[in-house]
């Protein structure tokens, strides 16, 4: 099983935390933009309705035109209408589609780009319509309308010319330039443009667009007043800002495909219009985009400014996590990495309580590595002094001594063999049980085995003079009988030892609640108050009554404990007024009887 990264605590947090920010700010947004899409939505059906409205009104002047006899000028001026009309979005990319059909076939479509014009001044001289869409393609309507935008002037996202005398229309800024626009005359005063040109004062000129309409026998105008608009520009408004024209075209000709399946019967996408009753006349106002990309458009200054702001919020309280949780869960780690105790006063409460076991648990480890090292030096203090002993009587030996010296040095050598060899056997009991060898367990009834114990005793017990009590209940447990015997048997000499002369040694064999407990009492001097909880540990002795002179190997005690907690008990020393009590508790076992 692949093992997961390792990472700093803030990082552990710092990520998921990111992650939720992230996922919020972005179901936030989400219901935001859906939000917006609706009112896109509304927004864009409001528009459809106005438009047509429009439309049904100059469809209304394009009759009155009809019937005052201008013919070809009345379809112009509805399609000049309906290309101003086609602009109707305000920071928006999607436009308006609109076409109109009369009796007669004759069909209308708002245009891209559009212009017109007087030959002397506003409203003087005949007045031509330009048309551009023919010989423009997407990358023509685009050139022509960056034209545009370097070139305006007065504020006005169109391009505007205008005479130099007052009378015909003039301003007081204009310098006498003129358009000159050559193409294919169409119907009335239409004009198919090829080029526009823009005559300087100095007689210079410079070219505005050329397109690819091609045909025989163009015609030149100049037009003294000349105004030329683009759908690819915004409003007419100064601060209405800059258009993405890619968009704008993708959505006109997206918009005009909804109308051409209109007019052949087969609708689809946003439309509403008039059909009327011979099929052939028509008004129809369409519009198609993409709403969620346009909401996504409108909100952009919101997604990055809700999402600059959830980061700083983010850093703020990652800060604040890394100062108030992982500043001190990293001080504790280093603390501890070091060894040195832990501050368990903090401000957070489970980190106090990781301090203190942490504290604890060095502490413990000290304490321990004191111990071992007490133990190897108590070791080899316990085996130096009987291998001098056997060194010095040995090296005695080898001389030429008397027959009777030399048996009393070899019983010297065999007793302090014997004490070696008692030391390191109970050396290797102790090691045993503190590893958790396993024990031959069997039903063990205590009372008769402390008895027999204390039976063995009789003559010190005797010979000191003490005197012993015995108040045992039969009680049983379940363990290894050597080890239990071992046990009582290391008490009882411990308390026979330590016993003053004259003294009682009182024995009781009680149950509690689970347990059967043990308590050996001897009268006699008390355990020094520093010395209680160390009494257990091998080869510790503490005054001088408890000094190697008594006897024993100075691990008696510690077997005690080691094979009790082997059994799953535990053990305990108290002094009273005159004497020492020791108490071992058992678990109990209930008897087959």
């Amino acid at each position: 099983m692949k093992q997961p990264k390792t990472l700093r605590l803030r990082w552990r947090l710092a990520v998921p935390l990111a992650v939720t920010f992230f996922l919020l700010w972005l179901g936030t947004m989400y219901m935001l933009t859906a939000a917006d899409q609706e009112s896109i939505k509304v927004k864009r059906n409001l528009y459809m309705t106005l438009a047509r409205e429009a439309l049904e009104e100059q469809w209304g002047y394009y009759q009155k035109n009809l019937a005052k006899g201008l013919g070809a000028e009345a379809a112009d001026i509805l399609q000049q209408n309906m290309s101003s009309q086609g602009v109707g979005w305000i920071d928006s990319e999607a436009v308006l589609a609109l076409v109109v059909r009369d009796s007669t076939g004759r069909e209308l479509r708002n245009q891209i780009a559009w212009g017109y014009g007087h030959e002397y001044g506003v409203d003087m001289g005949d007045r031509w319509y330009l048309e551009l869409d023919s010989g423009l393609d997407d990358e023509g309507q685009k050139a022509l309308a960056r034209w545009i935008v370097d070139h305006r002037s007065g504020g006005h996202w169109d391009y505007a010319l205008y005479p130099t005398d007052p009378d015909r229309g003039g301003v007081a800024d204009a310098d006498g330039t003129f358009a000159r626009v050559t193409g294919l005359k169409g119907e009335g005063n239409s004009i198919q443009v090829q080029r526009i040109q823009i005559i300087h004062p100095d007689g210079t000129a410079e070219t505005m667009v050329e397109t690819s309409t091609q045909g025989e026998n163009p015609v030149t105008v100049d037009l003294a007043y000349f105004r030329l608009k683009s759908l690819l520009l915004p409003d007419s408004n100064a601060n209405a800002g800059t258009v993405d024209m890619d968009l704008r075209l993708s959505n006109y000709h997206a918009s005009h495909a909804v109308l051409d399946a209109a007019v052949a019967h087969e609708p689809t996408g946003s439309y509403i219009g008039t059909r009327e009753g011979d099929g052939v006349t028509l008004r129809f106002v369409a519009c198609e985009f993409d709403m969620g990309a346009e909401a996504m458009r409108q909100n952009r200054g919101l997604y990055l400014g809700t999402f600059l702001f959830a980061a700083v919020v983010l850093l703020v309280l990652s800060g604040y996590l890394s100062r108030r949780v992982t500043g001190p869960v990293e001080n504790l780690s280093a603390l501890a990495g070091r060894g040195e105790p832990c501050p368990q006063d903090g401000p957070i409460k489970e980190l106090n309580t990781l301090a203190e076991a942490v504290n604890a648990g060095q502490e413990q480890m000290r304490e321990q590595i004191r111990r071992e090292r007490a133990f190897t030096r108590a070791a080899a203090h316990e085996l130096k002094t009987p291998l001098a002993i056997l060194r010095a009587h040995a090296e005695a030996l080898q001389e030429d001594i008397a027959p009777a010296k030399r048996e009393e040095y070899l019983d010297v050598v065999l007793a302090e063999t014997d004490r070696m060899a008692a030391l390191t056997a109970a050396l290797l009991d102790l090691s045993r049980l503190e590893q958790g060898e396993a024990l031959a367990r069997e039903p063990v009834e205590l009372s008769k085995l402390v008895r027999g114990v204390f039976d063995r005793l009789a003559l010190p017990l005797e010979r000191k003079c003490i005197g012993l009590k015995l108040d045992l209940d039969e009680r049983w447990t379940e363990g290894d009988r050597a080890r239990l015997e071992m046990a009582v048997s290391n008490l009882a000499s411990n308390a026979l030892r330590h016993c003053a002369p004259g003294g009682t040694v009182s024995v009781s064999l009680t149950g509690e609640e689970g347990g059967v407990v043990l308590t050996v009492d001897n009268d006699g001097e008390p355990i020094p108050e520093n010395d209680l909880s160390r009494i257990w540990e091998p080869f510790y002795r503490g005054d001088a009554s408890r000094s190697r002179d008594t006897g024993g190997t100075g691990l008696g005690l510690a077997l005690v404990k080691a094979a009790v907690e082997a059994h799953g008990g535990n053990c305990s020393v108290s002094n009273r007024e005159e004497g020492v009590c020791f108490r071992v508790s058992l678990p109990s076992l209930q008897s087959a009887q």
